[in-house]
């Protein structure tokens, strides 16, 4: 039994409309003007809406612009004396699924209730197998992010990702090396939603496949992963990158910025920044990176765009110095604990706005 609301002035319309949609086994709620049909479709969220253009109070255009610009997606089917094409359409731009002109036929009006009931129906089920395909690819996504962190003499690190959409197109992995030094990497896909996150996955194998021949050849490394996705994906799909190699032995960090923001290494402020353009952008990528040592106490934080570029209900971002400012909250804080504070501030930064992209970090102490 579906829910259907009558929106009509004119009580023998009204009465006729409402017998024989009862007679279809349909609920049938009811209102004789505009103002009173938008409380029924707040108050019970009907999941067809029959509205009459010429009605008191707040006319049919009016209303329908307002529940659609409210978010109320049920299938709404016009009824007008009307016959004008510009009418139509104007309903129609409104957000109007259907339209018919009085006088009508009222064989042809339940068949067009029938047809839009289906169409939401089938609607319907589509979304729900989505949301279960989506919950899916979430959780297999969840797996492939760190489950455990090989433990490396004096050095505390760990990664959260929380992303906007369900599955993510930020990836963050460790990578034990048989040279016993420790891959660091966090990747960051052009674009968003599912899409995004299989070609985050192929980048992530890639790496993962690679990393223990390459040992702390980052730039190799990364210029070979160039070349796989660029032969794979097209012109507009890359993937901004960074990897780093640290040696406990030396404390040493060797490391790879293929187009990514810049991560901070603290206290010093120093940022290492992109040397390269992001992989799968170009046919080659120069196999150029740099390195870096770690003193006692130094916290390395890595992390994607949408972190510092998130906003506040006045359009603030949140930015660098704030990042800073959280990391260093805590001196001799633990890495995990880092991760989730900094993520909470950002989450209470951006409190009251849609978070538009993923957020993602990793954070590395040398210890003393």
């Amino acid at each position: 039994m579906s829910r259907v609301l009558i929106v009509e002035d004119d009580p023998a319309i009204l009465a006729g409309l409402k017998a024989n949609l009862e007679f279809d086994s349909h609920q049938v709620l009811t209102a004789v003007d505009g103002e009173q049909g938008y409380r029924v479709i707040r108050e019970s969220n009907p999941e067809l809406v029959i509205l009459d253009l010429m009605l008191p109070k707040l006319g049919g255009y009016e209303l329908c612009q307002r529940v659609r610009g409210e978010g109320f997606h049920s299938p709404i089917l016009m009824l007008s004396a009307r016959s004008q094409e510009g009418d139509r359409v104007l309903g129609l731009d409104l957000g109007a699924n259907d339209y018919v002109s009085k006088p009508f036929s009222l064989r042809e009006l339940l068949a067009r209730v029938r047809s839009l009931l289906k169409r939401a129906d089938d609607g319907r089920d589509d979304a729900r197998r989505m949301e279960r395909e989506i919950r899916t690819a979430v959780e297999v996504q969840q797996r492939l992010f760190p489950q455990v962190r090989p433990e490396v003499p004096g050095f505390d690190y760990a990664g959260l990702c929380r992303p906007a959409r369900g599955v993510s197109g930020d990836y963050y992995d460790f990578i034990p090396l048989p040279s016993g030094k420790l891959g660091l990497l966090l990747a960051d896909v052009c674009g968003k939603g599912m899409s995004a996150a299989l070609l985050g996955a192929s980048a992530h194998a890639a790496v993962r496949a690679h990393a223990p021949a390459a040992d702390d050849r980052c730039g190799e490394l990364l210029a070979r992963v160039n070349r796989l996705l660029f032969e794979t994906t097209t012109d507009d799909r890359y993937v901004t990158m960074f990897y780093g190699v640290y040696d406990p032995e030396t404390r040493m960090l060797t490391y790879a910025n293929a187009g990514h923001c810049a991560p901070i290494l603290l206290p010093a402020g120093a940022r290492l920044d992109a040397l390269t353009s992001p992989v799968g952008m170009f046919p080659e990528l120069s196999a150029a990176d740099r390195q870096v040592t770690l003193s006692s106490g130094d916290t390395l934080a890595i992390f994607s765009d949408g972190l510092v570029e998130a906003v506040d209900e006045a359009e603030c971002a949140f930015g660098d110095e704030r990042l800073i400012e959280v990391i260093q909250q805590v001196p001799g804080d633990k890495a995990e604990d880092v991760c989730n504070r900094a993520l909470d501030a950002v989450e209470a930064f951006s409190r009251g706005c849609r978070q538009a992209d993923d957020l993602t970090l990793v954070v590395a102490c040398a210890m003393v």
